[in-house]
């Protein structure tokens, strides 16, 4: 009899053990019936399971270590960025239980390990013990231990992971969003130098692959079995090191959760310290750009979308470069800079649409526009100037034998251009999000004309240069860097002031976009000719006029003869030859780039719907 109470408290420990387990039970049960994604991802996920197993049986040993870390990696990093922890159960669903941390943490563990990815992740890890059974059973019974302990830090790892980065707050997960994306999209863009290096790496690793691999847990459990005794243990004791680290990390995090509701103490706010005697940051610069200077340093570092597309522009533009190293390709390394530049102007297109009804202060401020437009900016410059500057140089130091001058002459006329265009172009093409206050990584204020309209206007900045390096005779070499200059003051004049044309006329339409209060007033085309309609607007006919049309320089009559060498009888180039080919094929470019633009600014200065274009005669009487 006395039995039975002593068990009490053990029953009751298991059983809050097993809440969260049932509680993770039920919503997997339910999105399963509801929703084909898991499915489909448990599919795809069995696929890449069944190639990894495959290529085990003979494979290379390194490679199928290296893959298998990707693999945990993956399970890591990938919920972070699929929105993967909303159907998980958290640590702050039991702070209401009568539940301690240590059977709290066993519980959500246990519930972590209820659904697809940790079940794929178990059956792809068997990859191991399936390439280790050439050496026997005991070989087997130890690479099926690794494979288990490597499953243990990816489930710990990936509620570690989404708990921290969860409750950290945005900028952390826009981050490794970023990051991420900007990776996927520039592996993406070197397929041709990746794809020989990764089918080389299936075959034999290389030896640098192989000495790294001695250090990276995810080759431990085959290297244990290949290896001597002792040295087999010391890695196999290592891995259990790692999760029981893992595991402690874990325990705490749960424990400050469900005592305090938040995995870490939320950052202390500081009053504004007094400015320093002395001469001021940017002090040439009039006091309300420099306000709005610092207003937008602050929400580059803060904004979590700002802070992805950065990221993003970064990676992007480093890999670009980068990646083509693979196969022994390095022209593209001094490019890295501008690059990252071109993807940073790119992704800043629509950056007013963040704002929703914040661009009332600048509108309702005497000269706010001028300063709006002035401060967003040079904010952009102070920010993205370094980065491109570090990489550049960074590729200039790691390959000595390119030329840099054409990527450092290009860089000044790209920063001047990505400074200024894009904050026209946002004013221009207004997406507001949802929720200004709480924005998520599914809103997109962009879209593909903006990203388009911004990549150009840096492409045509850097055109004069580019062609003097391709074409000019080599006595204009010493003039590049002037000619770079200023491209990039040109493109910065021409930015800025089409961005205060369009805040000084169409500002209260810009506000009420952004705002989504009411959309703004659409122009309506007529179907077929409507001599009245054209008559009536003119300036619209003329920017439709200007946009159809001047793509017709731009291509046929300028990119093809110059870059494809296609000289049909239409095209004006082709009946030229040497530097008069050459000479009228760029003016053909500049002819159909400065056509397009002055569609541009009349298609922003058109009328109205419904607002009369001249004055009331009551008016004037």
């Amino acid at each position: 009899m006395s039995a039975q109470p002593s068990l009490a408290p053990l029953a009751d420990t298991l059983g809050a053990i097993a809440v969260p387990a049932r509680m993770r039970t039920t919503m997997l049960r339910r999105s399963l019936r509801e929703h084909p994604g898991p499915t489909v991802a448990a599919l795809v996920g069995l696929l890449a399971a069944a190639w990894l197993i495959r290529y085990a049986l003979r494979g290379d040993q390194h490679t199928l270590g290296l893959l298998a870390g990707a693999w945990v990696l993956g399970w890591i990093v990938l919920p972070l960025l699929l929105g993967g922890g909303r159907g998980r159960v958290r640590p702050a669903h039991l702070r209401l239980e009568p539940i301690g941390g240590v059977p709290a943490a066993i519980g959500l563990l246990a519930a972590s390990a209820i659904g697809i990815g940790p079940a794929v992740s178990l059956v792809a890890l068997a990859a191991l013990p399936v390439h280790a059974a050439r050496y026997g059973t005991v070989a087997v019974l130890v690479a099926a231990g690794g494979a288990v302990l490597l499953w243990l830090v990816g489930l710990i790892g990936s509620a570690i992971a989404l708990e921290v980065v969860g409750h950290a707050g945005g900028p952390a997960g826009a981050l490794f969003t970023g990051v991420f994306t900007g990776t996927a999209m520039g592996v993406a863009g070197s397929l041709w130098a990746v794809f020989p290096w990764v089918s080389f790496l299936l075959v034999a690793a290389p030896q640098e692959v192989v000495r790294a691999m001695a250090y990276v847990p995810s080759g431990w459990p085959i290297a244990a079995v290949t290896g001597s005794t002792g040295r087999g243990v010391g890695m196999m004791a290592a891995l259990v090191g790692i999760v029981a680290l893992c595991a402690a990390a874990y325990l705490m995090l749960v424990r400050r959760v469900i005592a305090a509701g938040v995995p870490f103490r939320p950052r202390r706010t500081t009053a504004a310290s007094p400015a320093a005697p002395g001469r001021e940051w940017l002090g040439w610069v009039p006091a309300a750009t420099r306000a709005v200077v610092g207003r937008e340093l602050r929400a580059w570092t803060r904004h979590p979308l700002r802070l992805q597309y950065l990221a993003f522009a970064v990676v992007y533009g480093a890999l670009l470069a980068g990646l083509p190293l693979l196969s022994d390709v390095d022209l593209l390394l001094p490019w890295a800079g501008p690059l990252a530049v071109l993807g940073a102007a790119a992704m800043s297109a629509g950056l007013v649409g963040l704002d929703g009804t914040a661009l009332w202060l600048p509108l309702t401020t005497p000269g706010g526009e001028r300063a709006e437009a002035r401060g967003r900016a040079l904010a952009w410059l102070v920010l993205v100037t370094p980065i491109g500057v570090l990489l550049t140089v960074a590729g200039v130091l790691v390959a000595p034998g390119v030329d840099p001058l054409a990527a450092l002459c290009t860089l000044p006329a790209l920063l001047g251009a990505g400074a200024a265009v894009p904050v026209w172009v946002s004013l221009l093409r207004v997406r507001p999000v949802a929720d200004p206050r709480h924005p998520t990584a599914a809103d997109n204020p962009t879209d593909i004309v903006s990203v388009l309209v911004a990549t150009a206007s840096g492409l045509v900045a850097a055109a004069p240069v580019l062609a003097l390096v391709i074409w000019g005779p080599s006595g204009v070499t010493p003039l590049l860097p002037l000619v770079g200059l200023l491209s990039g003051a040109a493109a910065w004049r021409g930015g800025i002031w089409l961005a205060d044309e369009r805040l000084a006329r169409r500002g209260l339409d810009v506000l009420a976009a952004a705002g989504q209060r009411s959309r703004p007033t659409q122009t309506v085309l007529p179907p077929t000719w409507d001599a009245q309609w054209f008559r009536e607007n003119k300036l619209t006919a003329w920017a439709l006029g200007l946009l159809t049309v001047g793509w017709i320089p731009v291509i046929p009559q300028g990119v093809m003869p110059l870059a494809f060498g296609i000289d049909s009888g239409w095209v004006v180039a082709g009946h030229l030859s040497g530097g008069a080919h050459t000479a009228v094929g760029l003016a053909m470019i500049g002819l159909g780039v400065a056509m397009l633009l002055a569609g541009l600014v009349l298609w922003d200065r058109r009328p109205q719907p419904g607002v009369s274009a001249h004055p009331v005669s009551g008016q004037a009487e």
